[in-house]
């Protein structure tokens, strides 16, 4: 039996149509539960697709893909097939899709949704595997009014990548939890670090890279101090941090030729 579900875009996805899911819940049940789950951070291979492709054409077109999906009693995605690849917007019809049709199948299979809720959104648990059919993903560009829509109605909505790099190239709505972010940046200075005077190219992604989440670290920080309910202790901590953050940024953008960091989301 088919269910047929409304729309609901995750900035990067939107679920059309599932099909065979089976178990205890009721198939309506599960296939809430897997929209919701479908969040960019669950889904990270797939999002890097994306980005590639986005940056690489130039930061221009959009896309609305159908996938096939099967997906374990424990949660993991064995298999994928992209049934369609359909230019919308403003993408070039005659543009290869062959690579980004690659890219999304390999990035499906293997990834593990969580059977619990975490930082990255809510879990999903379908206890003996689901068929998914007319799974629809439209990956969209960073278009002020796709923004909004995508972020009012799911959380963890990734946009970007976005035509200015000084605004930071991807932008996480909301963004990532803090813990996550000092250990990407962390990660990305050891990097950078590695790369220099070696790798001119491979320096300036990773500064780029660090850059962009120093900035979404800024945003999660203020998002955090905006909690009127923080003890003094809490709130003088998340305060330095935020200014650490800020400062660190500023450092990062002058090495890649960018203007002072300024607060702009």
């Amino acid at each position: 039996m088919n269910h047929v579900l409304a729309r609901a875009p995750f900035a990067a996805v939107s679920v059309a149509l599932v099909s065979g899911l089976f178990g205890c819940a009721s198939q309506k049940d599960l296939a809430a539960e897997l929209v919701a789950a479908a969040t960019p951070g669950h889904l990270r291979p797939v999002v890097a697709c994306w980005e590639n492709e986005y940056e690489a054409s130039g930061f221009q077109g959009e896309y609305m893909a159908t996938v096939e999906l099967e997906i374990s009693g424990s949660e993991v995605i064995e298999s994928a097939r992209v049934t369609a690849l359909d230019p919308t917007g403003e993408s070039r019809s005659e543009s290869d899709t062959g690579p980004f049709r690659a890219c999304l199948e390999k990035a499906f299979v293997g990834i593990e949704l969580p059977s619990k809720a975490d930082a990255d959104g809510p879990g999903y648990s379908s206890i003996v595997g689901a068929s998914v059919r007319n799974y629809k993903i439209a990956f969209l560009g960073d278009q002020d009014e796709r923004r909004k829509t995508a972020g009012g109605r799911q959380a963890h909505v990734l946009i970007g990548p976005r035509a200015d790099r000084c605004q930071g190239l991807y932008v996480y709505y909301p963004p990532r939890d803090t813990s996550a972010l000092f250990t990407e940046i962390a990660l990305g200075k050891s990097r950078a670090e590695s790369a220099r005077g070696k790798d001119r190219d491979q320096h300036a992604r990773e500064l780029q890279k660090t850059y962009d989440l120093q900035l979404e670290l800024a945003v999660r920080l203020r998002a955090d101090l905006a909690d009127a309910s923080l003890p003094p202790v809490h709130r003088k901590r998340l305060t330095e941090a935020l200014d650490t953050a800020r400062t660190e940024a500023r450092t990062t953008g002058a090495a890649i030729g960018c203007k002072p960091f300024e607060d702009r989301r």
